[in-house]
């Protein structure tokens, strides 16, 4: 199959869950021996170039201007990228996300339009009880409506989706975002105190809770150390969150160590050294940085809200946390410091959920079987 995929954050510059998973699945599926490419828009300062391959992948960044209303013409561009390739025959399908709505008023074309639901900006501002844009909201819809076929990588965020949007139809296929299976040994569960949190520093990621809660781990645990990977955030009056974090953390601020934004390779070793890794976050669609932690069997901590249920059995193969109680966040944390027994059977059993259920092999395989299914299902209507 020839695929083509819509990303305005394809690796290496900085990015999130989307940006993430296009890589993982393209690379796989070049591994299988499909062409792939990548196109998407970007800022003029976008530290990648216009154009490179990626172990294969091919992958093209349209560049944006920073003017107000540059985003029309930009997605015009877009279009007409994409379009031109379905015409000439370069691609058999094309995937956008449901963020932003890319897909918009876009024509019908010779080739399906598949949508994959990775929590869109109305969903997410749905899920913090937040006002919803209303340009966001009918893009996303217009975008969702005109899909041909669509997918969400949780069952929660499709549910959730489909009320929000009122869409006819549900989902085509529940394809959970594949993970990497990092080489190296497994976290000791024997020793250390180092907790990791992985993320951009916003509210959302439940950041701002996880501070509150520190200063009560300290109190049992003194030699705990709390290490903070991610880009900067704001806080919801405008200030970055790194500082707001350092100035109300004050006591226990020499315990707190943050590392910005660094390379997978680097967040995967800092998690394989990690006692446990903790994410309370307030909504997902997925959440990819508590099942990448899993991999590497490091005992993790997740929320109870949204698709965390789905994605973790509670204390089984990991500990679920309501992220509005710092009380219960700290409690968790302690119990998995101080439990040498519980941390080794919750790093073993995430290791092993994730090998079963969300790694890049098996995930691989639901997604060939799913775009072929829509390619013949998209022929057929043609043909009729």
């Amino acid at each position: 199959m020839r695929i083509c995929f819509l990303c305005n954050e394809y690796p290496p510059g900085p990015h999130g869950g989307i940006g993430t998973m296009t890589q993982v699945l393209a690379r796989a599926l070049v591994q299988a021996g499909h062409q792939v490419r990548v196109v998407g828009l970007y800022p003029r300062d976008y530290p990648a170039p216009d154009y490179e391959e990626d172990q294969g992948v091919r992958v093209w960044r349209l560049r944006q201007s920073s003017h107000r209303f540059s985003w029309a013409p930009a997605r015009y561009q877009l279009f007409r990228t994409v379009a031109g390739w379905s015409r000439r025959g370069k691609i058999d399908l094309v995937e956008v996300p449901d963020w932003q709505g890319l897909a918009a008023g876009w024509p019908r074309l010779p080739v399906p339009v598949i949508a994959r639901l990775h929590g869109s900006i109305s969903y997410f501002a749905a899920e913090l009880g937040r006002h919803i844009s209303r340009v966001a909201f009918w893009l996303e819809r217009a975008s969702l409506r005109r899909a041909d076929f669509w997918c969400s990588v949780s069952r929660y965020t499709a549910e959730q989706t489909q009320r929000l949007f009122g869409l006819r139809s549900g989902p085509l296929a529940i394809l959970y975002n594949p993970v990497e299976l990092p080489a190296g040994p497994n976290v000791s569960t024997q020793s250390g105190q180092q907790v990791i949190f992985t993320g951009t520093l916003t509210a959302k990621k439940g950041i701002v809770s996880l501070a509150k809660a520190w200063p009560r781990v300290i109190e049992v645990c003194k030699d705990a150390e709390l290490h903070i990977y991610g880009k900067d955030g704001r806080t919801d009056e405008g200030p970055s969150m790194q500082a707001f974090i350092s100035r109300h953390n004050g006591r226990v601020g020499n315990s707190i160590h943050f590392h910005g934004h660094v390379e997978r390779g680097e967040l995967f070793a800092a998690l394989q050294r990690a006692r446990l890794a903790v994410f309370p976050s307030y909504a997902e669609a997925f959440a990819l940085a508590p099942l990448e932690a899993m991999a590497v069997g490091c005992p993790t901590i997740y929320s109870q809200r949204g698709s965390g249920p789905e994605l973790i059995e509670n204390g089984r193969d990991g500990l679920l946390i309501e992220p509005d109680q710092p009380h219960e966040i700290a409690e968790a944390i302690v119990r998995v410091l101080t439990d040498d027994r519980l941390a080794r059977r919750l790093g073993e059993a995430g290791r092993e959920r994730v090998m079963k259920n969300f790694s890049t092999p098996v995930l691989l395989a639901s997604n060939e079987a799913f775009y072929q299914n829509c390619l013949s299902d998209f022929q057929r209507s043609a043909v009729g």
